[in-house]
This record gives C-alpha cells, sequence and structure tokens, in this order.
C-alpha cells in the first residue's frame, strides 16, 4: 500500500549510506544511553546494576535468584521491572518464579524483551540479566534508526532521530528496565514501513508488537482497518493472520496462569480519573519549591494526555498514512475510560500511552503542525524530574 504522504525522496546520496547514517545515530543513542546507565547505577547504587529492575523490599524475592544479591529499594513496592526480570529467568513458567509476581498472566503475556533476553543469554541464569539490558538498548537502536529514516524521508535532519531517548517510555524503561520502550520503538517501525508500503516489514512489526505489549494489537487492527476501507481483503486477511503466534502465546499463558482483578482498572466515565486527577493532585512530601514544581509539571504533563486525545480524533479527518491514523485513534479509544491506577503517576500514563504520543508527532513533518509536538513535549519535563536525584547524584559524583 502507497500513501500519498510518500512520494518525497531524500536526495544528494545513496539508500545505502542514508540508512547508515541513521543506523550511526542509533549506535550514538546506545552509547548515551549504557553511559547514563553505568554513571547511574555506579553513583546512585554502588555498581550493583540488579538496581535497575527496581526491586521492592516490601516483596519476596525468588531464592533461586539469590546469588544475583538483588539491589532492593527500603520501605518500596518496587516497580514493574522486577517482574520482567522474573519473567526474563522462567519464561515457560517451569521454575515457578511466577509466584513472586504481581500478576503473572498481564507479565507474561509481553514476553518479547524477557524471551529474547533468555534467548540471547541461551537460558544461563549468569547472564540474563546483562542481556535484559542488550535487548532494551536494541530496541532503542531500532527506535532511533527508524526515526531517523521517517525523518530523513520528509528532508528533515536524521539527527532528530535521537530525539526518541526523550519519550517517556524510553526513559522510564532505561531507568527502571520495564518493557515499554520496546512498543514505542516499534510503532515508529510501524510508520515509516506503512509510509514505504513494504508489508513484509509490517508483518515483522505485527509478529512482535504484541509480544511487547498487549495494545500492540492496534497496529495490526489499524493497519487492517486502513485496508478494508480500501476494501483490500487480501492484505486485511495476511495482516490479520500476524495476530496468531501472540493469540497462541495468550492462550498458552492463560492456561498455565492465574486470573487477575482488573476491573479497577476501568471507569465507565470517560475522562473521569485523569480530570479528577488535575482537581485533586497530589501533594508531594518534599520542600515547598519542589513539591510545587512536581504538582505543577504533573498537571502540564495530564493536560499534554487529554490533548493528545483530542488530536486523534482530529488527525482521522487529515490525509495522511491511513494505517497509522487508524492506529491512533484505537490507542486514544483505549484510554478514555481507564482507571485510576493508570494515572497516579507520570512515569505511569506518559509510558502507557507513549506510542500514541510519539506517532502523532510523527504527523509534524508532513503537516508542518507544531502543535502535534505538544503532548509529548508537556510530559518530558516532569519525567526529567522523576530522575532528577539520580541525575544530581551523578553530577556530584562526577565534578565534587
Amino acid at each position: 500500500m502507497q500513501d500519498a504522504a510518500e512520494g518525497v525522496k531524500p536526495a544528494g546520496d545513496s539508500a545505502a549510506q542514508r540508512r547508515g547514517l541513521c543506523a550511526a545515530y542509533g549506535l550514538i543513542a546506545v552509547l548515551l544511553a549504557l553511559t547514563w546507565q553505568y554513571l547511574a547505577v555506579h553513583y546512585n547504587y554502588a555498581g550493583n546494576w540488579t538496581a535497575l529492575f527496581c526491586t521492592g523490599a516490601k516483596l519476596s524475592q525468588p531464592p533461586s535468584l539469590a546469588s544475583e544479591k538483588i539491589y532492593t529499594f527500603a520501605n518500596s513496592l518496587g516497580y514493574d521491572g522486577q517482574y520482567y526480570h522474573y519473567v526474563a529467568h522462567d519464561p515457560l513458567l517451569l521454575r515457578g518464579l511466577d509466584h513472586y509476581i504481581d500478576a503473572p498472566r498481564l507479565r507474561y503475556r509481553r514476553i518479547l524483551v524477557p524471551g529474547l533476553a533468555f534467548l540471547v543469554a541461551f537460558g544461563n541464569s549468569r547472564y540474563i540479566d546483562a542481556a535484559f539490558i542488550g535487548v532494551n538498548l536494541l530496541f532503542l537502536f531500532a527506535g532511533v534508526y527508524w526515526m531517523s529514516r521517517y525523518f530523513a524521508h520528509f528532508r528533515w535532519p536524521r539527527a532528530w532521530g535521537l530525539l526518541f531517548l526523550l519519550v517517556p517510555a524510553v526513559v522510564v524503561s532505561l531507568d527502571r528496565l520495564t518493557v515499554d520502550m520496546t512498543l514505542s520503538a516499534l510503532s515508529l517501525g510501524f510508520a515509516l514501513y506503512a509510509l514505504e508500503g513494504k508489508f513484509s516489514r509490517l508483518y515483522v512489526v505485527f509478529l512482535l508488537a504484541p509480544l511487547a505489549r498487549e495494545t500492540g494489537l492496534f497496529l495490526t487492527a489499524g493497519y487492517c482497518l486502513a485496508q478494508l476501507s480500501e476494501r483490500s481483503i487480501r492484505h486485511t486477511f495476511l495482516a490479520a493472520t500476524s495476530a496468531l503466534p501472540s493469540l497462541g502465546w495468550y492462550a498458552f499463558v492463560g492456561a498455565n496462569t492465574g486470573g487477575y482483578d482488573a476491573s479497577h482498572w476501568f471507569t465507565p466515565v470517560p475522562f473521569a480519573f485523569p480530570l479528577d486527577r488535575m482537581i485533586h493532585p497530589v501533594h508531594y512530601p518534599f520542600s515547598g519549591a519542589v513539591a510545587w514544581t512536581a504538582t505543577a509539571l504533573d498537571e502540564f504533563a495530564l493536560a499534554g494526555m487529554l490533548l493528545a486525545f483530542v488530536l486523534s480524533f482530529w488527525l482521522l479527518k487529515k490525509k495522511w498514512i491511513k494505517p497509522v491514523q487508524f492506529a491512533i485513534v484505537l490507542f486514544a479509544l483505549s484510554g478514555l475510560n481507564l482507571g485510576k491506577p493508570f494515572w497516579e503517576e507520570v512515569y505511569a500514563f506518559d509510558r502507557v500511552f507513549s506510542p500514541l504520543l510519539v506517532l502523532i508527532a510523527l504527523q509534524v513533518c508532513p503537516s508542518r503542525s507544531w502543535i502535534l509536538l505538544a503532548p509529548v513535549a508537556m510530559s518530558i519535563p516532569r519525567v526529567g524530574l522523576q530522575i532528577g536525584r539520580q541525575a544530581l547524584r551523578v553530577a556530584r559524583g562526577l565534578f565534587g
């Protein structure tokens, strides 16, 4: 499928050179991220890399991983990365590590990063943690590469692909080893290959995305809806088959794990909780200026998310890449009735909806409508503040 947005071809060098330069920016991003992780671990966690999984001391850790000397955060329940850490050590549910996971059925469905880490390490427990970090960085490389190629298509500077480092899901995934960066990266691959009309590469994206996170199915569904709108039944059917491996994996996980209560995740009233969160902001136990800044930036980020939902439906009327337009609407619809857990902190809602923020921002190239950058830009200050304490310790360690 070719789109009307296609047709602007970068000039002045060969295709191989263009791709090579985009790959170079991907490598630069990986080096920057790995350097930050090294400094953060060295100056904040005494060199213990397991701290990146953000394991809470209030929870039990698997005795089989005692040799790792997992760094735990005192008086904390930790964060999602700790559960994907356990999944990586027991991807087929053979060692009982699912008993240490809050919602095994949910976490195991997102097998892509933990599963690849297990495969890269050849199942050797000693190397799985390093492999997990490496797989995360691999998708960082892919995200920057695809974003650079997308910008190059419209004759924008390829270096702008490095902006992928500022996407909330990327920051959180580098900070706490969650798996959300992966879907944000794959969303960029989806946009690029839909723009170029490369179905075989889109199919690979469709195979991987739902294994990164269930909402990855929105990429496939968006493409199928676009094809149906053009009466292309063949491409619709072929794209739909890409969901079969993920659905098969979901069935395996469902048969081998217990259920979980997700009723509190949803509300019958659209936008109820983000609006309530803005009306009743969180009061942080910090000093006056820091607490005020955190609260103000929370409100700013929430306003950015609400703007993203509005823009999602406005973009549907524009002439652009149809599969991307439909995927954006599906992501937005999925968020209208989400409940309190998703809106409690910026690390939650901006992380979960990063694919939406990224796809909306991409439309700035053909449209030159800068408001499309606002939703993601409005989230960056609060996400940056979240890692401010770590950054200060790194700065003190480096400069005294």
